[in-house]
């Protein structure tokens, strides 16, 4: 047995422990990572690379500053107040939470910072201020973003032109961005009905009058949330050490009580998905996820092969980083496929199944965006090891079940009518 089949295996026991021991799987994760390394004679400096630092540091951040909210009470009662102006409308909090997630992405940051930004507001403020489960709120808003990391301006999309212009498929950003945008709407739906928002009733009976107002640690922290996302957005600066900035800024004017806060940080969640980050970047050396991708090759028909690409794409993007390691992997195989089926697949068509089926697939909660959510959540002082549990696996499920929406949608055809 090689080395990529024992390292998918593994991945696969790790999960299976964990949730039947009901144990963090990012332990078990880099004990797994540990003993596979040494196995493969790989030093332990290089096993310690794979630890996300980056994502750590984004998760961290957000998290601390949310903490800081919540522990002075800034969450709960602009909740309220939001709950009050409301009024009779919270049906429109999903739809503005995709439309910021849209409009943030899209502007020119990506996907990255704005999904920071967007799972900061989504969980404590529009879900808990107008009743919709705090997680819905989150995807819904992380899959506007997932659209909008393909208008012409993003990083996103400059990553995906860089690989596709050397083929000569320069025409593809109209079924680019055309086939995102019916997928996150559809997506959207789907989710809206998952999670039963249709049975959240209005909470405007709650008068703004009521309400005391901020106090001055409130507004501090407030306006904390509003220059991280100026910050972010104009400056393009980290999101995670934006976050820091002024979590710190806020502990050092003494907005909260800082023993508190640091105990509020999920540090469970940032264990799970930092942990399996470990494990995951040996899986990929040891060529677990490009085995999995040639299974699905080999299936290979042009009436399949976008949607076999496309959810090759996902797949490896379930763990990985779709803007470094999929767009640059998959993008420059579209040539071969194109000339191993004869011209008869549609390039553009590939191209924009890889782009969406690795940045929809990013629900994953091995992920950085269903990291996010799972971050962003766990703030919640009701939030359980046993929900994380859950949401690990729902979060799963939900990028699967999406990744399933969208290769069907290809198999019928409906990506080239926008060709």
């Amino acid at each position: 047995m090689n080395l990529a089949i024992i390292s998918l295996l593994l991945l696969v026991a790790v999960i299976a422990v964990g949730f039947k021991k009901k144990v963090n799987v990012g332990i078990i994760a880099i004990l797994a990572a540990f003993i596979f390394g040494t196995f493969m004679g790989i030093k332990d400096a290089d096993i310690i690379k794979g630890f996300g630092t980056n994502l750590f540091i984004m998760l961290l951040g957000i998290t601390l500053l949310c903490s800081i909210a919540d522990t002075n009470g800034s969450i709960d009662l602009f909740a309220k107040k939001c709950t009050a102006v409301a009024g009779k409308h919270t049906w429109l909090a999903p739809i503005m939470i995709w439309v910021i997630g849209l409009i943030i992405s899209g502007a020119g940051p990506g996907s990255i910072p704005s999904l920071g930004i967007v799972c900061a507001i989504a969980a404590p403020f529009f879900g808990t201020a107008t009743g919709y489960n705090p997680i819905m709120m989150c995807i819904i808003g992380e899959i506007g973003i997932f659209c909008g990391r393909f208008s012409p301006i993003t990083t996103d999309c400059s990553v995906i032109m860089a690989q596709a212009v050397p083929l000569g498929y320069t025409t593809y950003s109209k079924t680019l961005f055309l086939s995102a945008l019916l997928v996150s709407i559809l997506e959207a739906i789907f989710v809206f009905i998952l999670f039963k928002g249709y049975n959240v009733k209005s909470k405007g009976e709650m008068k703004l009058s009521e309400l005391p107002g901020f106090d001055k640690n409130q507004l501090l922290t407030l306006t904390g949330f509003a220059v991280l996302i100026f910050v972010v957005l104009v400056f393009r600066k980290n999101v995670g050490l934006v976050g820091f900035a002024v979590s710190s800024v806020l502990i050092l004017l003494g907005a909260t009580n800082e023993r508190k806060a640091i105990a509020k940080v999920p540090w469970g969640t940032l264990v799970m998905v930092t942990g399996v980050g470990v494990l995951m970047k040996l899986v990929i050396k040891a060529g677990g996820i490009k085995l999995l991708s040639a299974m699905l090759s080999s299936i290979m028909t042009p009436w399949t092969a976008a949607a076999i690409t496309g959810a090759s794409a996902g797949v490896m993007s379930w763990f990985s980083s779709a803007t470094g390691v999929v767009y640059p992997t998959m993008i420059p195989t579209v040539g071969s496929i194109v000339e191993y089926m004869g011209g008869n697949v549609e390039p553009n068509v590939l191209i924009t199944m890889i782009a969406i089926c690795a940045a929809y697939a990013g629900l994953s909660p091995a992920s950085t965006g269903g990291g996010l959510i799972l971050a962003a959540c766990a703030t919640d002082p009701n939030f359980s090891e046993k929900d994380e549990a859950k949401m690990f696996a729902k979060l799963f499920m939900i990028s699967a079940a999406t990744l399933l929406i969208i290769v069907v949608l290809a198999l019928l055809g409906v990506f080239n009518l926008f060709i």
